[in-house]
């Protein structure tokens, strides 16, 4: 997640007047974390650069608003909060327009989390800024099945299209395990692919030519596990594989179509 765009919501959820205490609910959970990575860009050095990271998730609800922390999902290593508004809700189905951001920063160096060392392969490249999409958010819950469907469109004019997520989830006890496996797919528009993956005049190398993106697609298959060490304490296990189609694949900053992510955590809940 993003620090700072969390924090200065925590703080505006914060100073808003609490009238009754029903109507405020909050959970924060801090851990460190260590993780690896088969990286989506070429020459990027995974974990070299922050093989431990502090992680952080917040959840806060007032009323029908609410921050709240992408968990146990596991398609990127800083996936960002999102703040939201619920306009339905029932036993088994959730409708919420939300403000999040889905696409991390690209620069030289890499995604914003492989430090500030410049990478051979992507040396000349423009930064490519995070977004911020506002959206509709469908959700549905019946028993262990989860399904969630969210359409947003860009509002940070860096691409200023849209992205599609999807994402069904299935909880499973196994003695002191909660593990959820997840299958996801995202659409992408040909504005997005080709504004983080395509390759202006002002870019290209020898080896590195002009491309433009169309539109993509990416599968994802994550599995996640939780084990209650004590009270206060969990021990956080996750998995990710993310598969992208060809428009995205043949960019000349990318490695290859497949995309990994492993991480081990200890986290606190208050």
């Amino acid at each position: 997640m993003r620090i700072g765009r969390i924090f200065l919501l925590l703080l505006i959820v914060l100073v808003a007047p609490v009238q009754a205490d029903e109507d405020f609910q909050w959970q924060i959970s801090p851990g460190l974390a260590v993780w690896d990575e088969k990286s989506l860009l070429a020459g990027a050095k995974g974990n070299d650069a922050y093989p431990v990271i502090v992680t952080l998730q917040i959840d806060l609800k007032y009323r029908n608003f609410f921050l709240e922390t992408v968990r146990r999902r596991v398609t990127g290593l800083f996936d960002s909060a999102l703040v939201g508004y619920r306009i339905y809700a029932d036993e088994v189905w959730q409708t919420d327009v939300v403000l999040s951001s889905h696409m991390n920063r690209i620069s030289e160096s890499g995604y914003s989390y492989h430090g500030d060392t410049i990478v051979p392969e992507l040396k000349g490249i423009r930064t490519r800024g995070s977004d911020s999409s506002l959206g509709l958010r469908v959700q549905h819950f019946r028993g262990p099945h989860h399904l969630s469907l969210e359409l947003g469109n860009d509002i940070s004019q860096r691409y200023s299209s849209y992205l599609f997520q999807g994402y069904y989830s299935y909880l499973a006890q196994l003695r002191n395990w909660d593990l959820q496996l997840t299958a996801g797919l995202h659409l992408y528009s040909g504005e997005l692919v080709d504004y983080y993956f395509g390759i202006l005049p002002t870019e290209a190398t020898a080896r590195r030519p002009v491309y433009h993106g169309r539109s993509a697609h990416m599968l994802h298959l994550g599995l996640s596990a939780l084990y209650p060490l004590n009270e206060h304490w969990l021990l956080d296990l996750g998995m990710g594989l993310n598969r992208y189609s060809s428009s995205i694949a043949n960019s000349p900053i990318v490695a290859s179509n497949v995309e990994a992510l492993g991480m081990v955590s200890i986290r606190y809940v208050f």
